[in-house]
């Protein structure tokens, strides 16, 4: 491995260090953007029933809030409930842009990484060609060596490139509509509960 690195000459560094950050970043959001912890499976109907039997206090409602962005925003539309609808569903919509932008948080940085890894690998490729143009004496000789070195450094930074830019897109994909799954599912979920509050 290390060969392999020294091989492709210092653009390597970089390059390892975004793939290294690539698998962080998607273990991160696999384990955070979860269903049960995003909106929980009956948790509508659990607020639902405590609110019927009169059962809701304080504590419960922050520990539900604390517990998922689901929980975040019904325990809001119960805050404010008194205010007339129109007026409560632009206060969850704020809350949901707040819900939104902690569910993307680091999703751009894969879509950054996606953009510059095959960048880097093409500068290491440039620089891998200098280096053999640079041996390439006026009479057209060349330390033959010298110019394997240079080639196998940009073919090794253009691949190396290439191979972390191309699942940073997958993944920057697979999450970005996962998000936007989530957040369908939460908007849905908070309408409903918007009905039973003014149906009471």
């Amino acid at each position: 491995m290390n060969e392999f690195i020294t091989a492709g000459g210092p653009f390597m560094w970089p390059l390892l260090a975004c793939s290294v950050l690539i698998i962080s970043i998607s273990i991160e959001k696999s384990w955070f953007l979860q269903n049960r912890l995003i909106s929980p499976k009956g948790l509508s109907n659990q607020i639902i029933n405590l609110l019927e039997k009169d059962l809701m206090n304080t504590k419960q409602a922050n520990e539900i809030s604390n517990l998922s962005s689901l929980g975040f925003l019904l325990i809001n539309c119960i805050k404010y409930k008194d205010l007339p609808r129109e007026n409560l569903e632009s206060k969850i919509e704020e809350k949901a842009i707040e819900v939104k932008y902690v569910l993307e948080r680091r999703l751009s940085m894969l879509g950054t990484i996606a953009t510059i890894s095959p960048l880097l690998g093409l500068l290491g490729t440039v620089v891998g060609m200098i280096k053999v143009f640079s041996n390439i004496d006026i009479n057209g000789s060349a330390n033959t060596d010298l110019l394997a070195v240079g080639i196998s450094e940009a073919l090794i930074t253009t691949a190396f490139g290439l191979i972390i830019a191309v699942p940073a897109i997958i993944f920057y994909r697979y999450f970005d509509q996962k998000t936007l799954i989530l957040m369908s599912i939460l908007q849905s979920n908070t309408s409903i509960f918007l009905d039973f509050l003014y149906k009471k």
